[in-house]
Order: C-alpha cells, then structure tokens, then sequence
C-alpha cells in the first residue's frame, strides 16, 4: 500500500475517532463545554475534540492559539506522562498556549478554572498582536 494511501486511511479513521469523541465527552468535558461553547466565555469561540497534527484536542481556540486539556486519572500514569510532555512540546512548537485542567477542579472549584482560563487569554498575544499589527 503506498504512503498516500496509508494516509488517506490514516485521517479517515482519525476523523471518525474524533466524532466518536464529541459524541461520548466525558461528564468533566460536558460541563466545560457547557461554559466555552457558543462564545459564552469572554466572546472567545472555542471547538471541541479538534485535531492538531497527530493528536486530537480537548478544546481550541484557534483565534487565540489557547488548547485547554481536561484530565483525569488517567494522566496521572508515568506512559501518560511522558505521552503529554511529549504532546505539549509539539503543540507550543506550533505556536498553542496549553492549559490543563484536572477533573477534580471542575467539580470543586469552577470559578477558579473560569478565571485560569481568562487569564491565560488575557495573557496571551492577541491575534493582531501575533500578525505584527498590535
């Protein structure tokens, strides 16, 4: 099978996954995406399970560069760990702000996790900023 193929079944099969994804979000990204979608933060759209090179994103804001990553137990495993360091890398490599949010936050302190996102797309340069002309 050539490399074009391998590819072409290789984001096929992705694409589905992701779907897969936004059907069954975890209670933690629900309630999440229940204050990010429809730009009820801030004005700022967010999309959900969204590729990005070889890997799929909780949540993006494309126009702020901004990735916020809900994890739960799961990342606290050492393959894990190492898989996420390696997966931040790349993304900031890519020019993404990343901001990680444990699923104990979001039952425990939402407003906090509220204001750690604010901040984090206050503090990051805004998209005419990024182009030169801010």
């Amino acid at each position: 099978m050539n490399t074009e193929i391998k590819e072409s079944l290789y984001k096929m099969s992705k694409a589905h996954f992701t779907k897969k994804l936004r059907r069954e979000m975890t209670s933690e990204e629900v309630i999440l995406w229940q204050l990010l979608r429809n730009r009820y933060s801030r004005g700022v759209k967010f999309r959900r399970q969204v590729n990005i090179g070889p890997y799929i994103v909780d949540f993006l804001s494309k126009e702020h560069r901004v990735i916020i990553e809900v994890d739960g137990g799961v990342h606290d495993t050492e393959d894990k760990i190492n898989h996420d360091i390696t997966r931040d890398e790349y993304l900031k490599g890519l020019g993404y702000y990343i901001l990680r949010i444990r699923n104990e936050e979001l039952h425990t302190n939402l407003s906090t996790t509220l204001r750690s996102i604010h901040n984090l797309l206050q503090t990051v340069p805004s998209p005419s900023q990024r182009r030169g002309l801010g």
